[in-house]
């Protein structure tokens, strides 16, 4: 059966999304080879192109690359693997909250005084009204498919619906035992999966019976039979989620449910599951990669969480997924711009892959520094070199152009690298956006199928109970108070322990007996409210009203619901038939609206996160519920949003997923009743601190107008980006680029003047750019701490008497060495600080990479305001506007 992938190689092959992106990054690899090998071929080009620089982030690559599809096949798996035993479970889940209702209800009707009293004397004459009141109850409870009583000689004496008995002598002695087991039980109830020859099928059938008291004796047994066929297909097809634009999610997994053995009891598919299939596997609660009918599958298996203490026959959900199709994705409308948004927001990945992003800017930077001062070197040798004829000089030229095409290649080949890289995070960061929203949409949808589930009872419980004998004698007899009555309603409410209150009033609209003693001061008062006079117009036993989701006087907790049936009288059966006399009063059942509605929530909130929220609103967008940071709710665009099918909101500074769902009613509850209780369940999975993304600067072309320049006129500058900007200084003042350091403190410093820092054997002074550059929307604070991201930039400044000094210039990243013409450079008077020196003293437009987008600006930053930092005369003043003078520029 189980033939499991056991490596990330294995598991590949089943996902082609993954498989694009190792193809891509093998593309990547093999140019890193080429120019491996290209660097081999001259001593120049060796030490220009850091051999060992270059070896070393092949080999920081090949790792990263690694790394990174095993971090895309998992999160891919988990992705799918969470997404099936959530299907899982609520396939169970959802059963056994069904199936704790019947628990309740076959201990209700095995005290209907109707029920009790036909079993006491089982007179044959009676029987067609005592099968009546049987359909009248089925009418209302759709969920059985017969409902039988037996005497104590375990003869039928009653059914919904005539049946033959089915089976042999063995089948009858089976069922004997069975009924003979009912009746020596004290139990509230006793629950039967199995054939039952007395129900007139030969499969199995779910049984739920009780013995029947009357006088003091006993005097039968109750069946009732559970339509387990008929349901489960419902809750299969509910667990087919539709997402926000209404495509069915998830259609191709096969749903079953299981015994304890790993026996298929109900197949959402029989022909690729069919019942009775043993999936041994499925023996206990898991995920399992398995072979069945040949071919292989992704199976998740769910044992229930159980409800109110109460843990169904002991079976489990199961859920399948053809591998060869697991793994497809049909939409990547994902990958917008929240996606984009999410990049580098490493709290999302799982605790082993959150490095990565980090590792793959470190190797980039790192890669970036070696070109660039490589060029920076082949440019002084250039700088030095005689130019004249002869065989080696005459080769030099020759030479230093192959190194420095070869670092413009390596440096193009750095940015596909990273182009690359960031496609697969890209995905990465796909994998688990799809993943969360899926996760928000199951959760609200998962809140409402449990919420109609549960009205669905209320309504059938108002309706059900308004045909009780005892009610019908209280109300014609206008007995206020009534003892009996209160006892009935009493137990009623120990059995459903939803309710908050059960109250029984007339057609004068007084309250005659409530089930709960804190509330009898309201007997004998008039109820005015709207459901009250609604429910004595109601037409028909079938029919039930609901009041608006408010306040009510029998509710202490805030809102509610309140259900109501009328009390019909006895048309003189003896049998409370009771469904054509005329109305005596009402039955009005108070739902326990505070604590179901937090029992749903938090049930579906199991496994979030502190920043997450689950909520119930209403039809005006008000909050009605929550579970986890109702805080965030607060917002009113919070709800709008969801209103307007998004997928995403922006709440507070953070970013969260949306779910959200209205519900689809449940049998005919919402569907044909026409009724409508305008609830909806709202789920925000946090996602991130939200951080406004700076536009990112159009990549200068290293290659452009290069061989075109005139030695005499040639100004080679080098380049690094500060925000959305590139900025350059003359190349011959430039020493080194170096990997970001602390900046210590440096005692009496002072603006620009971030402190100290080390770079190789030596202390320098640092200017962090930042901090002259007046900021952008997104810009990132000035810090001393170190920054893989970031770069410094040793520059050396002449001096008056032949003497240089030296400090550091901290960049956001580095750029291309360009070599440019002195003549285009376009002079600018941008306002200096109160020493009147100006950062940026002229830009030329430089060719963007691609050659598709306007050409940009490079801003030249002043030697002379060099020098007055190198001088520490540069005062302390306003961050200068570089936005604003490219913009008149």
């Amino acid at each position: 059966m189980q033939s499991s992938p056991n490596s990330s190689e294995q598991w590949l092959r089943y996902m082609p999304s993954a498989q694009h992106q190792r193809q891509e990054l093998r593309l990547v690899e093999s140019a890193w080879d080429q120019l491996s090998l290209l660097s081999s071929l001259s001593l120049l080009s060796s030490k220009a192109s850091s051999g060992g620089d270059l070896a070393q982030a092949r080999r920081d690559f090949a790792a990263l690359s690694s790394d990174l599809m095993q971090g895309l096949v998992s999160e891919a798996l988990k992705n799918r693997t969470e997404d099936l035993a959530a299907r899982a479970q609520v396939c169970i889940d959802v059963l056994v909250r069904n199936l704790f209702e019947r628990t309740a209800d076959i201990g209700f009707f095995a005290t209907d005084v109707g029920v009790a009293e036909y079993l006491a004397d089982p007179d044959p004459s009676l029987r067609p009204l005592i099968e009546a009141r049987l359909a009248e109850y089925a009418s209302k409870y759709t969920v059985y498919g017969n409902i039988l009583l037996f005497d104590t000689d375990l003869q039928p004496c009653a059914s919904l619906r005539a049946v033959s008995p089915v089976g042999g002598l063995d089948q009858v002695d089976a069922d004997a035992a069975f009924l003979r087991s009912v009746l020596q039980s004290d139990a509230g109830y006793v629950e039967h999966h199995a054939v039952h020859g007395f129900c007139g099928t030969g499969a199995e059938t779910l049984v739920y019976a009780r013995r029947v008291h009357s006088g003091g004796r006993i005097v039968g047994l109750l069946c009732l039979e559970f339509k387990l066929a008929d349901e489960m297909p419902a809750i299969f097809d509910s667990v087919q989620l539709e997402d926000a634009q209404g495509t069915l999610q998830g259609s191709d997994v096969v749903l079953a449910l299981v015994d304890a053995s790993g026996r298929v009891l109900v197949s959402g598919d029989p022909l690729q599951l069919p019942a009775g299939w043993l999936l041994p596997q499925a023996g206990s609660s898991g995920v399992h990669a398995v072979r069945h009918a040949s071919r292989r599958y992704l199976m998740a298996v769910r044992d229930t969480q159980g409800f109110q203490d109460y843990q169904g026959p002991g079976w489990r959900g199961v859920a399948l997924l053809p591998l060869d199709i697991a793994f497809d994705e049909a939409s990547h409308d994902e990958r917008s711009a929240l996606a984009n948004e999410l990049s580098g927001q490493a709290q999302l990945l799982s605790q082993e892959l959150r490095e990565i992003p980090q590792r793959s800017a470190a190797i980039q930077s790192a890669l970036e520094r070696s070109v660039w001062n490589g060029l920076l070197e082949l440019n002084q040798i250039g700088d030095g070199g005689d130019g004249g004829g002869g065989g080696r000089d005459a080769a030099a030229p020759r030479e230093l152009l192959f190194a420095k095409t070869l670092l413009s290649e390596i440096g193009a080949t750095a940015r596909k690298t990273a182009q690359a890289f960031a496609s697969a995070l890209q995905d990465l960061y796909s994998v688990v956006l799809r993943s969360l929203l899926r996760d928000a949409q199951g959760r609200a949808a998962l809140a409402m199928q449990i919420l109609d589930r549960n009205l669905y009872e209320r309504a059938n419980d108002c309706r059900w109970w308004a045909l009780t004998p005892q009610f019908a004698r209280t109300l014609a007899a206008g007995t206020q108070g009534c003892s009996q009555a209160t006892a009935v309603l009493a137990e009623i409410n120990s059995l459903y322990t939803v309710y908050a209150c059960l109250v029984l009033f007339g057609t004068d609209g007084r309250v005659v007996a409530v089930s709960q003693p804190g509330q009898g001061h309201q007997v004998g008062t008039r109820l005015d409210e709207d459901w009250a006079q609604r429910c004595l117009r109601l037409q028909g036993s079938q029919a039930y009203t609901v009041s608006r989701y408010e306040a009510s006087r029998f509710y202490a907790e805030g809102p509610t619901f309140v259900y109501a049936a009328a009390v019909r009288a006895d048309v003189g059966d003896g049998m409370g038939r009771s469904a054509g006399g005329p109305v005596l009063g009402g039955i009005a059942i108070v739902w326990d609206a505070a604590n179901q509605l937090q029992s749903i929530l938090d049930d579906c909130a199991v496994g979030t996160g502190a920043r997450d929220t689950l909520a119930f609103v209403d039809a005006q967008d008000r909050l009605v519920r929550a579970s986890g940071d109702a805080a965030v709710l607060q917002a009113p665009e919070a709800i709008a949003t969801s209103r307007q099918g998004g997928r995403t909101a922006a709440l507070g500074g953070h970013l969260y997923g949306m779910g959200q769902a209205r519900g689809q009613g449940y049998r005919e509850f919402r569907t044909s009743d026409g009724y409508e209780h305008g609830l909806g369940c709202l789920v925000l999975r946090h996602l991130c601190e939200r951080r406004l993304a700076t536009p990112p600067a159009p990549m200068v072309d290293a290659h452009a107008g290069a061989a075109r320049v005139e030695a005499g006129h040639r100004v080679q500058m080098a380049t690094f980006l500060i925000g959305s900007h590139w900025l350059g200084v003359e190349a011959v003042q430039v020493v080194t680029a170096a990997p970001d350091v602390a900046v210590l403190h440096g005692g009496g410093s002072r603006l620009p003047f971030l402190g100290l820092a080390q770079i190789g054997e030596r202390v320098y002074s640092v200017v962090d750019l930042r901090s002259v550059v007046a900021a952008g929307p997104g810009d990132a604070p000035v810090l001393r701490a170190a920054d893989p991201n970031r770069q410094m930039v040793l520059v050396r400044v002449p001096l008056e008497g032949g003497s240089t000094r030296e400090f550091v210039l901290r960049v956001d990243a580095l750029g291309a060495m360009l070599d440019l013409d002195r003549r285009e450079l376009r002079p600018v008077g941008m306002a200096g600080g109160p020493a009147g020196t100006a950062l940026i003293d002229a830009v030329i437009p430089v060719p963007t990479a691609g050659g598709k987008q306007a050409p940009g600006l490079l801003c030249r930053i002043s030697p002379q305001w060099l020098l007055q930092c190198a001088l520490g005369a540069l005062a302390e003043g306003p961050a200068h506007d570089v936005d604003a003078l490219v913009a008149a520029a």
